[in-house]
C-alpha cells in the first residue's frame, strides 16, 4: 500500500462524472488527498483517471463485510472507509457528489481546536445556531416536538478534543423532508464560525460533510437494515453516546461546501424518514441508559452494546447484528490492538 497520504475522501456514487466529483479530483491532486469514489450496481462506467471502485474491485480487498452488504445502497460507502484505513489514513473525509467544494474544503482537520463550546439543553438546534435570518431551520434527525422549545445556550471558550467533525453545508443543507415539504427552497448561507457541543448535549450529525480522526474510525460504520435517510443519522447518535463516553467532542465547523441537490422525491424522503421521526427521543434515551468501558481498547465492544442493545429493543433491524460483527473483524485486521467482540 502506498502510505503517502495521511487524509482520504470518500464518497458512493451512481452518477456519471460531473463538475463536482471532477473539483474533488483536481483538489486531492493538489491537497495530496487520496480520493475514493465507491460504485454500485446502478453506476456507470469511469475512466481509468478517476480512483474508482466498482463491485469487482471492491471484492478484491476481502473484506468480511464486503459481499453481505446490500447491492444500490449508500451503505456500500463502508467499503471506502475500510479502504482509507487499510492505507493508513489517519483522517478521513466524506461527503456526496452533489456537495461542490469550495477552496477550504481540506482546510481546519486538526483534531484539536480553541472553539466555542455549546452547553446547556439536552438538545441543540445547531442550525438555529449557525442561521443567520430569523427563519425557522433544523437538522434532519432533530426531533420535530423540540423544534420551537429552544432553551438559552451558554457559550464557553476552549480547547476541544474533537475527533468527528461536522462542517456546515451552504446553499440546500441537510434538513428533513418536513422542511422541504412547508418550506419554499431558499440559498442558505451560514455564519463563518466553528462550534463544540457539550458531552451532555446531543444534536444529530449526518454523513454529507464530516471528518473523521482515525481514533474514531470504527464507530463510521452505516447500518444497512434500515431507510437511507436514517442510516447516517442513527450512525450518528451511536458515534454521539460513544463520544460522551470517552469524554469527546462533536464539533461542528464553517461551511466547506455548497449543495446543489441531486433531484429527490421529497414525499420518498419523508417516508424513509419515518423511522427518524418516530424513534429518535427513544433511541437516543435507550443508549443515554446504556453503561459502557472506559477503555478506549473496548471501543468495539462498546460498539457492539449499542447496536445489540437498540436491536433488543425493536429500533433496529436484528439482522443487523451479523453485518456489524463483519464490520467489527474488518476493523480488528486493520487495527489488532483493539478488543475483539
Amino acid at each position: 500500500m502506498n502510505n503517502k497520504y495521511q487524509t482520504s475522501l470518500v464518497i458512493t456514487t451512481i452518477n456519471k462524472p460531473n463538475n463536482v466529483i471532477n473539483k474533488y479530483l483536481d483538489l486531492s491532486k493538489k491537497n495530496n488527498v487520496r480520493y475514493i469514489l465507491i460504485g454500485d450496481k446502478k453506476s456507470p462506467h469511469y475512466s481509468k483517471k478517476y480512483p474508482f471502485f466498482d463491485i469487482k474491485k471492491q471484492k478484491e480487498f476481502n473484506f468480511s463485510i464486503c459481499n453481505f452488504l446490500p447491492y444500490n445502497s449508500y451503505s456500500r460507502k463502508n467499503i471506502g472507509y475500510l479502504i482509507a484505513m487499510k492505507n493508513n489514513s489517519k483522517i478521513i473525509v466524506e461527503t456526496d457528489d452533489d456537495n461542490y467544494p469550495k477552496n477550504n474544503f481540506f482546510k481546519n482537520l486538526k483534531i484539536k481546536k480553541i472553539l466555542k463550546e455549546l452547553s446547556g439543553p439536552k438538545w441543540i438546534n445547531i442550525l438555529d445556531v449557525f442561521k443567520k435570518n430569523n427563519q425557522l431551520i433544523w437538522p434532519r434527525g432533530f426531533p420535530l416536538n423540540l423544534i420551537n422549545h429552544q432553551k438559552k445556550i451558554k457559550v464557553e471558550k476552549k480547547e476541544i478534543f474533537s475527533p468527528i467533525q461536522q462542517r456546515m453545508c451552504d446553499g440546500n443543507p441537510d434538513v428533513d423532508a418536513v422542511y422541504r415539504l412547508t418550506n419554499k427552497f431558499k440559498n442558505h448561507t451560514f455564519k463563518n464560525d466553528n462550534f463544540a457541543l457539550s458531552i451532555k448535549s446531543i444534536c444529530p450529525f449526518n454523513s454529507q460533510n464530516t471528518v473523521w480522526h482515525e481514533i474514531a474510525f470504527p464507530l463510521m460504520y452505516l447500518p444497512s437494515y434500515c431507510t437511507m435517510r436514517s442510516t447516517d443519522i442513527w450512525r450518528g447518535f451511536i458515534a454521539i453516546k460513544i463520544l460522551e463516553n470517552y469524554n469527546w467532542n462533536l464539533t461542528f465547523l464553517n461551511s466547506t461546501v455548497v449543495q446543489k441537490r441531486n433531484v429527490h422525491n421529497l414525499m420518498d424522503d419523508f417516508i424513509q424518514e419515518i423511522p427518524v421521526y418516530k424513534n429518535t427521543t427513544n433511541f437516543c434515551k435507550a443508549l443515554n441508559e446504556l453503561k459502557l468501558s472506559g477503555k478506549y481498547e473496548d471501543i468495539l465492544v462498546n460498539m457492539y452494546k449499542c447496536y445489540k442493545m437498540l436491536v433488543n429493543e425493536k429500533i433496529l433491524n436484528k439482522k443487523e447484528l451479523p453485518l456489524l460483527k463483519r464490520w467489527l473483524i474488518d476493523i480488528n485486521k486493520i487495527y489488532p490492538n483493539l478488543k475483539k467482540i
